[in-house]
């Protein structure tokens, strides 16, 4: 491969930590190269020789280019976006024993768990906040890109059988330690700086 479009997918997975994050880095790149975005609740009016992208749900995006002679075949690229992951749920905090903080998570994707242990890890997506003016609802992008959490693994004295093979709990065995002494609440304080 041409180190140059190394570089550049290199430069553009660093901008991508999420599949929002990837939509939004597509997004920006095709405005700049005079593609009209397309709204899917809106009539649209296609013309010749014209380029477009729509999104949905800011995790999909379909681009397009019309000809400018007519149309005679058709050629189609896809992808997917997403990828196996945690997602976070509401309320996360799960304060232990008044000695550390816990994030509640869920499994996201068909997904290895061994490699997500002991590792540092950050946080990033979208979180979908009410405008205090407006009252609307918005969708915010986050990226906390930091050292910020670990699913640690037990030591080997607690769960002898784990070399024969062991059937994760995502619920016990995944939840991704936050802190030690952090007060509980702080987790959502740096969810909501990071969103603005």
């Amino acid at each position: 491969m041409n180190n140059s479009v190394s570089q550049e997918l290199l430069k553009f997975l660093q901008k991508s930590p999420t599949a929002f994050h990837a939509v939004q880095q597509m997004k920006s790149e095709l405005l700049a190269v005079d593609f009209t975005e397309l709204k899917e609740n809106q009539r649209w009016n296609i013309e010749c020789g014209k380029h477009y992208f729509v999104t949905r749900n800011d995790s999909s995006l379909i681009a397009f280019t019309i000809p400018e002679n007519g149309i005679d075949k058709m050629h189609i690229l896809t992808s997917h976006s997403d990828s196996p992951t945690f997602k976070i749920k509401e309320n996360p905090e799960i304060e232990v024993e008044k000695h550390y903080v816990k994030l509640n998570v869920e499994k996201y994707g068909g997904m290895l768990c061994a490699p997500w242990f002991d590792r540092p890890l950050s946080v990033a997506g979208r979180v979908i906040i009410k405008d205090k003016t407006s009252g609307q609802f918005t969708s915010k992008l986050v990226n906390i890109d930091r050292d910020l959490v670990m699913i640690p693994n037990l030591a080997i004295h607690m769960n002898r059988e784990i070399n024969s093979g062991y059937n994760y709990n995502a619920q016990k065995d995944l939840l991704p330690l936050y802190g030690c002494g952090s007060p509980k609440g702080t987790f959502m304080e740096q969810i909501a700086e990071a969103a603005g």
